[in-house]
């Protein structure tokens, strides 16, 4: 309550009072009781009833990608029926940093505004309040503070550049196998009628057309496509990779680093399957989201994840869906135990396709993509579809569920 500057006056007064009665100097006690008086009114001035602030706050936007501009426009009114002394204002933000502002007296039902801009240089949720209201007295003797009620969040989504999904048609040595893959299945949309020859499957004869021609007439399905992407990131920490790295803060560092490259890898990665039409899945430990909002939930998820978070044998199922699909996993490295553990688990018409953050030695699969610093993912992901990674507009990327 009392300031450092309260404090040095009461001594003060306690030494004009010892030095008056040494030296009979009555105009000391007096000083003294002068510099008591003060205390005493500051005391009783900042104890008063605070203030009634009502605080208003808009983050514009509620969810930005990280290193896009934020900010708070903050609306404070008097709601009280007295005019408002001066405060200094502390909002704080974030786990370590504030907004610093001084509030001048408002009349009763009177509003001041003021805006500042947030951090948004990583991933995670920016908690915004309760603001802290400090009230002093003019000479700054005793102090007091008080919370206004009331905060606001700001969504931080991992940074992200959606990437192209033209596997089936691309150039690239995916787009060779898929389509290789492709002549194996047997298709599920119409495209003609056709008569029946040795060998075709028994299943395609069409018995309507077949009671109007005098020879048996099968139906002719289209050459499918990819249908599906899985993408899957790693949440889980690899005691083999671990113990392979060095020890120590370095290793950490790395592998943070690491682990938020993937996370951003797999943002990358759902937003442009989403983006392509293609049936997009996310899957980590204990997490499965599909669907038509898959793309903003799975940002929003992204958002927050840590790395640590569940075990391989938290992996929900992979084997879902019919037709040809792709399976993306995100992970440190396609020898870990994760890799293996996804691997296992592929359906017979799934394609696997390993995005390596910290190593890309490989042993048995056959597509891995680099992706061991964000310009490497960029131009693996090129090498091996055909194509050239393309951004999409920001807006998709943060658009509310439907």
């Amino acid at each position: 309550m009392l300031t450092r500057s309260g404090w040095g006056a009461i001594a003060l007064a306690g030494a004009a009072f010892v030095i008056g009665r040494v030296f009979g100097i009555v105009e000391l006690y007096v000083l003294g009781v002068g510099v008591l008086a003060a205390v005493v009114v500051a005391v009783v001035t900042v104890m008063r009833v605070p203030p009634r602030l009502v605080a208003r706050r808009l983050v514009d936007p509620s969810a930005v990608q990280a290193g896009e501009h934020a900010r708070v426009d903050l609306q404070l009114a008097n709601a009280g029926s007295r005019r408002s002394p001066v405060l200094q204002l502390w909002e704080p933000v974030g786990p370590t940093g504030g907004a610093t502002m001084n509030l001048a007296p408002l009349r009763p039902k009177e509003r001041s505004t003021a805006a500042y801009r947030l951090p948004t240089d990583r991933r995670g949720v920016v908690r915004v309040g309760p603001m802290r209201a400090r009230r002093r007295d003019v000479l700054g003797l005793a102090s007091r503070s008080f919370l206004v009620p009331g905060s606001s969040e700001l969504l931080v989504l991992p940074r992200h550049t959606p990437v192209r999904f033209h596997l089936g048609g691309s150039a690239g040595r995916l787009g060779d196998h898929l389509r290789m893959r492709a002549y194996g299945q047997s298709g599920s949309e119409f495209h003609s009628l056709r008569e029946y020859v040795v060998g075709d499957d028994l299943r395609r004869i069409s018995w309507k057309a077949s009671a109007r021609s005098p020879e048996l007439i099968v139906k002719e399905t289209a050459l499918e496509g990819v249908k599906r992407c899985t993408v899957v990131l790693d949440t889980t920490v690899d005691t083999d990779i671990d113990a392979d790295a060095e020890t120590g803060s370095d290793a950490d560092a790395d592998a943070d680093e690491a682990f938020e490259r993937a996370v951003s890898v797999a943002a990358s990665l759902v937003t442009g399957a989403a983006a392509a039409a293609l049936a997009t899945r996310f899957v980590a430990p204990d997490t499965d989201l599909r669907g038509h909002d898959v793309a903003p939930i799975t940002l929003r998820w992204l958002a927050t994840v840590s790395r640590g978070d569940g075990r391989p044998a938290d992996l929900p199922s992979l084997k879902a869906g019919e037709g040809m699909g792709i399976v993306l996993v995100v992970t440190p490295s396609p020898a870990g135990t994760f890799a293996a553990t996804v691997r296992a688990s592929l359906g017979p018409d799934d394609t696997l396709v390993v995005v390596a953050t910290r190593s890309s030695a490989t042993r048995r699969d056959r597509f891995v993509v680099d992706a061991t610093s964000e310009q490497a993912f960029h131009d693996g992901w090129a090498q091996l579809t055909g194509t050239m990674s393309s951004g999409l507009p920001r807006s998709y990327a943060v658009q509310e569920p439907a």
